[in-house]
């Protein structure tokens, strides 16, 4: 009889861990996706350089601060060009209008102008982004401006346009 006992209770425990035993399991995959969004930003954070007031034959100097940034992973540069520097009809000359490039460190890595370099009509370059820039979003690279005014240039508040481009 206890042979009989023990004999039901393995059978009874058998039958419950056979269940487990056979567990099955199922999968399956699904992809994930996503998109990021392309990105070229360029902005001159001064709106306007003032060099001051300046008798003729001495000159003045600012600079501004450009913020590059693009995450195309391609090689870039910025582009510099001038107006005619004018009070009414007077004019300084272009050649007396020079601008340079500099970067401060951790902001920048490419190749400046460090050299002031007239300033012309035409786009010359100002700065070429490093390897290590083709995919940066916050690059910073300051402009320098000298203006050095003539001797016998009449009085007047003289303007120009400043055009920087940022070109991949």
């Amino acid at each position: 009889m206890k042979k009989l006992i023990v004999l039901g209770v393995a059978l009874l425990v058998g039958l419950c861990f056979s269940g487990l035993a056979q567990a099955e399991t199922a999968n399956d995959t699904v992809g994930v996706l996503i998109t990021v969004n392309p990105s070229f930003t360029f902005a001159i954070g001064e709106s306007v350089v003032d060099m001051g007031t300046v008798a003729e034959g001495s000159g003045g100097s600012g600079s501004v601060t450009m913020y590059c940034g693009t995450n195309h992973n391609l090689p870039w540069t910025v582009q510099v060009k001038s107006g005619t520097i004018a009070s009414g009809a007077n004019l300084i000359p272009l050649s007396n209008f020079k601008f340079y490039t500099f970067v401060i460190a951790g902001e920048g890595a490419g190749t400046c102008v460090g050299t002031a370099t007239a300033l012309t009509l035409i786009d010359q370059l100002a700065y070429t982004a490093a390897l290590s820039e083709y995919s940066d979003t916050d690059v910073r690279v300051n402009m320098g401006f000298v203006l050095d005014v003539p001797w016998s240039t009449p009085s007047g508040t003289y303007a120009a346009t400043v055009t920087a481009t940022m070109v991949e």
